[in-house]
């Protein structure tokens, strides 16, 4: 795999080159990607791979779950309810700081 994105601006200043790679370099940084002696990425590009054809068959599977569920369910469950939250004290602050936010007095 060859990492190489002049134009990341996670990409410097190149301090440590194996903590860069595993926590700053994201995919769009991997220009070339060689698997079993075969290029699969280069300039940034798959290489062999019909995107069309793939975004076909996940545009057709998304309609026929839409179909199968219903608009109701489908709706529901790609905007779920989000739970009311409750903040709780941080046992490791250093203050005695405490907000109405945070406690009912």
């Amino acid at each position: 795999m060859l990492i190489r994105n002049e134009h990341s601006p996670v990409m410097f200043p190149l301090l440590n080159p194996h903590g860069h790679v595993a926590f700053q370099a994201q995919r769009g940084d991997v220009d070339t990607v060689i698997v079993n002696g075969r290029i699969v990425k280069r300039d940034h590009r798959l290489v062999g791979v019909d995107l069309a054809a793939a975004r076909g068959a996940v545009e057709r599977t998304v309609e026929h779950l839409r179909s199968q569920l219903g608009e109701e369910a489908w709706e529901q469950g790609m905007n779920p309810e989000v739970p009311n939250t409750e903040i709780l004290d941080n046992p490791y602050t250093y203050t005695d700081y405490q907000s109405s936010s945070t406690h009912t007095l």
